[in-house]
């Protein structure tokens, strides 16, 4: 062995002995950060937040004489024991705060008998907890799950339902926030004005979209604002409505004309974004909430009721109004759509829904509240046994979804009865029985 090879080995070894712990640690560290992202996958695809456990039962509710009353009454009640000690509702991992807290807020203050926190501490408290999540530029989030967006929208609402003027420069600066987020419509983005859930990636929701929208209305957005206009022109190119829509459709792909609403432009999202036909072309599919969430955005942006797509939005509605299924969805996000189907039909104004060309009329509100109220459990919640999809399997979440169905329904019915005469039709036209 020569000179020159006795003095290399003895430095390759010793660069090799530092070598091996280093990636040792680097490979400890990537199994490390697998495992937190499967965890993280696993959370957040089974959608299961968690609660601690209540230290008391619900308070009973006496009998008043209206059960709709009296299943919201109860609903509030389950949602008081479920308060956590920092005044949010949630304690999970991954749930999106203080999005989960700000819905049941909302849901409170919205109700026949308005919970808000000038009158009750532990209003005060859930406040004070979304509070705190409103960072410099405006917006109410936990930053590193992306739902930005999502989260604002729904915080700045149950802001504003407190009724309360020392949260104006809260409310303000979230919409503002919210007003930095909306797709450009230059440059061709054929989703452009509308939303997604964050800020930082992600594509375009139909869904948070009508969340914005519903956000800005309160906030004091115009009609005849930039950001209304170009929202407009988003949700007129997730309807599937040729005479309205200015989207060419891409090769093999046809628009269906029954004036419902996808996701977003192009397809994408959640349901069955085509349906084939025989001869291999795909037709857009509309499904029930983004139909309703559709119709609704189109009336909250005061788009005029008789515009032909509100009218075309009108004409799925009754053709495809059921209280069975989520349409085209089934069971998933069953009481998401009950809720935005409340907003969407009250916003409307119309008492009935013509079926079948005008041979039955559905008093959707009175049905709406009987199959909620058959659905409420013995406890007060109310929470999707058939799938836990976007977190229904949550008794919280949904418990809040359900009073606040309840609460528009029972409001929409005393702002605009029935004549005896409408009543007995719409009795014998019930699309729906209980559900078991």
């Amino acid at each position: 062995m020569s000179n020159d090879q006795a003095v290399v080995a003895p430095a390759s070894e010793s660069v090799q002995a530092v070598t091996k712990p280093r990636r040792r640690w680097l490979k400890v560290l990537g199994i490390v950060v697998l495992l937190l992202g499967i965890t993280g996958w696993y959370l957040w695809t089974f959608e299961r937040t968690s609660h601690s456990t209540p230290t008391k039962d619900p308070e009973k509710v006496a009998d008043s004489g209206d059960k709709y009353l009296d299943a919201i009454k109860r609903g509030i009640e389950y949602l008081k024991v479920h308060q956590e000690a920092d005044g949010g509702f949630s304690r999970g991992i991954l749930d999106p705060k203080p999005a989960f807290t700000a819905l049941v807020v909302e849901s409170l203050a919205q109700g026949p008998v308005p919970y808000r926190e000038k009158d009750y501490d532990f209003i005060r408290q859930a406040v004070e907890y979304i509070l705190k999540y409103q960072r410099e530029d405006g917006s109410i989030c936990t930053p590193a799950f992306n739902l930005d967006v999502y989260s604002t929208a729904v915080s700045l609402r149950a802001l504003k339902a407190q009724d309360n003027p020392k949260y104006a420069e809260a409310i303000e600066k979230a919409k503002n926030y919210l007003a930095t987020t909306q797709k450009p419509i230059e440059g061709g983005n054929p989703n452009g004005g509308g939303v997604g859930y964050g800020t930082s990636w992600g594509d375009v929701s139909g869904d948070v979209s009508q969340q914005w929208v519903e956000a800005m209305k309160v906030a004091g957005v115009k009609k005849d604002s930039e950001a209304f206009k170009n929202a407009t022109k988003f949700f007129s190119r997730i309807q599937n409505n040729p005479e309205t829509n200015d989207l060419a459709t891409k090769e093999n792909v046809k628009m269906s004309d029954d004036g419902g609403f996808i996701y977003r432009a192009g397809g994408g999202g959640e349901g069955k974004p085509y349906e084939k036909l025989r001869d291999g072309t795909q037709v857009a599919q509309s499904y029930g909430l983004m139909s309703y969430a559709g119709l609704k955005s189109f009336l909250y942006m005061e788009v005029d009721k008789n515009d032909p797509r509100v009218q075309s939005a009108w004409k799925w509605v009754c053709n495809n109004y059921t209280l069975d299924e989520n349409k085209n969805l089934g069971s998933d996000g069953l009481y998401y759509y009950y809720l935005t189907m409340a907003k969407a039909l009250a916003a409307y104004g119309e008492r009935q829904i013509p079926m079948e060309n005008g041979k039955r009329k559905v008093d959707w509100a009175q049905e709406l509240m009987d199959r909620v109220l058959s659905l409420q459990h013995g406890d007060g919640s109310w929470n999707n046994k058939k799938s836990q999809k976007w977190m229904e399997g949550d008794g919280v979440m949904v418990t809040a979804f359900a009073i606040r169905t309840l609460a528009i329904c029972r409001e929409f019915i005393k702002d605009h009865p029935l004549s005896e005469e409408a009543k007995s039709a719409a009795e014998s036209a019930k699309t729906v029985t209980p559900a078991k």
